[in-house]
């Protein structure tokens, strides 16, 4: 037997034994009262008698009734109406349209608009005053107009090269009608520009004023028509009517009527176009009277993807000049690639086409050319442009390419040694086929409207099929510009220009004969700075600083630049 069962048994045994006992000594204090009577008296048990006295009132307390029903709690719930089944989901569910409430704008009040402007200023150094005035509508659903006029003039005199007067004056008037699917604008320009022929040597010459003066006069009216259909299934069309007549002092002039008509539209995802430019010149000199006509037909096919970007399509040319007709053939073609993020986007592109070489674009690179002009049209052969480009952050922008060109009859400048003038100087232009090799980078970054800096650069390697040099082409050029604003109350403004070398062809003396020689121009470094206090909204102060180095160069020959100079003024609004 185990030790739990012999401790089990012990415990049983034990309570018998206890009532063993008790009833053993219940047993023997009967029989010793019993006996203890016997022994006392002789009369018999009947003859006892036991009184008992006592004050002891017996009672019975009133019992506590509880009021509470007796309750049981049972701790299941019990759930009534239990049914059981199988909720389906397709495979593919309905996206469920949810309507989102408008946001509500607040009615922020407009910025008020001005209706004109007043710049105007002086430089005592060269004699030079300076106003330019604007004024239009303010804010309109149905029309825009509006003017510019600008005058800026100076009365110098540059040491050993002549009176270097010049002035320059614009007028332009322009209007814009918003109809419901076309917009209709409006144009008039004027311009008069007088330059003098300074560039001779003063210790041989002592010439007047108006022998040495020239003056440019532009008249061009503009018309454009323009169509806004948002249903693709339409032809949208931009159609633009141009003309301008351009005089110089001496009644050679140069009138154009232009024509460009562009329709495009969709077809399934891609935009397809026509474009139609028709051009007519008229060439007035003193000797003869020359007409060129020149028409473009361009059709295009554009395609877009979320990353991709191409246009194709070639360019048809015809030009109708000095009785010949010639035709022309440029394929156009441009490619890009969003790479990641409008951060690095690849591009190619090819391309080309006649270049018009007249009186206002000849005029307008180089004002010192001369009255009688032989015109020849560029024709770009090839151009052929591989680069990158994208934004480094939100403020950083950034574009590299490599462009190569072939041209025939691309023009240069150089002295006129053969004409009337026999103080030489006044340019010819002269044309030769050459190719360019053009590395150009170019970098933004704009924090708001607080800073603004941009720079760029060009490096350019010509290559003239004929011409020992690319003459008056420098090989590169270099612009750095930075723009500060605080707090729209101060706005500074810094400009550097730096120009590499070029050459100039020109007659030099060698043991008592002249000779025509390639001449090496230095290059130079420009650099101009401005800044603006604006005391209020109508009133403000500005002070411009030119050429702070005060340096003497020569972008064409023998036609130095002023040097240090500065000019106080003034920005006004009247209205």
């Amino acid at each position: 037997m185990d030790a739990g069962a012999t401790v089990r048994l012990s415990e049983r045994q034990k309570k018998r034994f206890e009532y063993i006992l008790i009833g053993i000594l219940l047993l023997g204090f009967v029989l010793a009262s019993v006996a203890q009577t016997t022994t006392g008296t002789t009369s018999s048990t009947n003859d006892i008698n036991f009184v008992l006295g006592s004050t002891f009132t017996p009672s019975v307390t009133a019992a506590i009734k509880l009021s509470d029903v007796p309750e049981i709690k049972d701790s299941v719930k019990k759930i009534e109406n239990l049914k059981y089944g199988i909720t389906s989901t397709p495979l593919f569910p309905k996206y469920q349209v949810q309507t989102v409430e408008p946001a509500k704008l607040q009615n922020e009040a407009l910025p008020k608009l001005y209706k004109s402007l007043l710049k105007a200023g002086y430089s005592p150094l060269y004699n030079m005053p300076y106003a330019e005035y604007w004024i239009g509508s303010t804010r309109s659903r149905e029309s825009v107009y509006g003017a510019h006029v600008k005058h800026l003039s100076s009365t110098t005199h540059l040491r050993d090269a002549g009176y270097g007067g010049y002035s320059d004056n614009v007028i332009n008037v322009y209007g814009r009608k918003f109809y419901k699917k076309h917009t209709l604008n409006g144009d008039f320009n004027y311009e008069r520009n007088v330059v003098h022929y300074y560039g001779y040597d003063t210790t041989l010459n002592k010439l007047k004023n108006d022998y040495t003066k020239q003056r440019y006069q532009l008249f061009e009216p503009k018309l454009q028509l323009m169509s806004h259909y948002t249903d693709s299934t339409h032809i949208n069309h931009n159609i633009q009517l141009a003309y301008y007549n351009l005089q110089n002092l001496y009644r050679e002039s140069e009138n154009n009527i232009k024509l460009n008509a562009l329709g495009s539209m969709y077809i399934n995802k891609e935009k397809v176009g026509l474009q139609f430019v028709t051009d007519f010149y008229n060439h007035k000199q003193s000797h003869d009277t020359v007409n060129d006509l020149i028409m473009s037909l361009y059709p295009s096919w554009e395609a877009n993807g979320k990353k991709i970007h191409l246009d194709i399509g070639p360019k048809i040319t015809l030009d109708r000049f000095y009785g010949k007709t010639l035709f022309y053939f440029h394929p156009q073609a441009n490619f890009h690639y969003n790479v990641y993020e409008n951060m690095i986007i690849p591009y190619v592109s090819v391309g080309g086409g006649l270049i018009k070489n007249g009186l206002r674009s000849m005029s307008t690179e180089n004002p010192f050319v001369d009255t009688t002009l032989h015109y020849a049209n560029t024709n770009n052969q090839w151009n052929v442009t591989a680069g990158l480009r994208g934004n480094l952050s939100s403020k950083t922008s950034y574009d590299a390419k490599v462009n190569y060109s072939t041209f025939d009859s691309l023009n240069f400048y150089v002295i006129n040694y053969s004409g009337t003038n026999q103080i030489y100087n006044r340019f010819k232009v002269i044309y030769d086929k050459a190719t360019l090799l053009n590395v150009s980078g170019q970098l933004k970054y704009q924090m708001k409207e607080k800073l603004n800096f941009i720079a760029k650069g060009n490096y350019y390697l010509y290559k003239p099929k004929n011409l020992i040099r690319p003459y008056h082409r420098p090989d590169f050029d270099m612009t750095f510009s930075a723009i500060y604003n605080l707090k729209s109350k101060i706005i500074v403004r810094a400009d550097l220009f730096i120009v590499g070398n070029q050459w100039a062809y020109t007659q030099q003396n060698i043991e008592g004969t002249n000779v025509l020689k390639p001449k090496l121009l230095n290059g130079w470094g420009d650099m101009n700075l401005e800044a603006e206090w604006r005391y209020s909204k109508m009133l403000g102060f500005f002070a411009r600083i030119n050429n702070i180095a005060n340096q003497r160069y020569y972008r064409w020959e023998r036609y130095p630049t002023q040097k240090f100079s500065f000019m106080l003024g003034l920005t006004f609004v009247p209205f």
